[in-house]
């Protein structure tokens, strides 16, 4: 029965080491290829503080090292479970199990933080307000405003999208830039992938901006950025919280075989 164990806890332990790494990983990819839209609420921050009270990017970002610094934990300590299984060292295995009970209890609190959120009231809200604080007009690379433009231009390339709930949100009343002055009513970003993945031309992307296409355009992405946001971060998150859950059961495992072999090993 001892033999048993001993090899179920060296077993679930390679598995939790697996798994860590498998988190840390994730969490490297999160920090090297922040999403566009994270860049946009900072750039917001430095145009128009008041528009991202409902969005902490710090909280975000903070999230991703603290992911890091427990899967990092997760491996070190899974790697001194197996060698205490292998040893049959009581002292050890009591230490063993003290740690993996502290950091089973942060784990499911942090999967449980992590799955929650209003995505509306974080980033839907905060987008709205945004979109009156876009001036197309700017063109001085060097101020808070032209980088804020930027970033508006590149979330809407990058995901695909345009406006928050679709187009049309960028000629509402109330926009700091009156588009009809210029006969245009949507930023460029809207215009700079087309459906069919053809290149687009100057000539093309000014007669897109001067288009009153809705969103179910068959040339263009006029469909809306907060349902691409929200499915992107719906995903990522349901990746994590699943890699965390199952590192989570085996945890629990590890730390009943482990509390055996303390009452078997004299």
């Amino acid at each position: 029965m001892s033999n048993l164990v001993k090899y179920l806890l060296f077993t679930t332990n390679f598995l939790i080491f697996v798994l860590g790494i498998a988190v840390f990983g994730l969490g490297i990819w999160v920090v090297v290829d922040k999403p566009s839209f994270l860049d946009l609420f900072e750039e917001a921050q430095n145009v128009a503080p008041e528009i991202t009270d409902g969005f902490n990017v710090e909280i975000y970002t903070s999230a991703v090292y603290i992911l890091l610094v427990v899967s990092a934990l997760v491996v070190v300590v899974s790697f001194f479970g197996c060698c205490g299984a292998i040893k049959e060292n009581k002292c050890m295995l009591g230490t063993y199990f003290t740690l993996i009970l502290a950091m089973f209890i942060v784990m499911v609190v942090g999967a449980v933080l992590g799955y929650s959120g209003d995505l509306e009231k974080t980033i839907k809200n905060p987008l709205k307000s945004a979109l009156s604080k876009y001036k197309d007009d700017v063109t001085d690379n060097t101020t808070p405003e032209f980088a804020y433009k930027a970033a508006w231009n590149e979330v809407q390339k990058e995901l695909k999208c345009c406006g928050v709930d679709d187009v049309s949100d960028w000629t509402l009343p109330g926009n700091d830039f009156h588009w009809d002055t210029v006969g245009v009513n949507k930023p460029e970003g809207c215009c700079m992938v087309k459906k069919d993945g053809a290149a687009t031309s100057e000539a093309e992307k000014l007669t897109c901006r001067k288009s009153t296409e809705g969103p179910t355009s068959a040339a263009y992405y006029f469909n809306g950025c907060y349902t691409m946001i929200k499915d992107e971060i719906e995903e990522n998150q349901n990746l994590v919280v699943g890699v965390a859950i199952g590192v989570v059961a085996v945890m629990f495992l590890n730390m009943m075989f482990s509390f055996a072999m303390c009452t078997m090993v004299k």
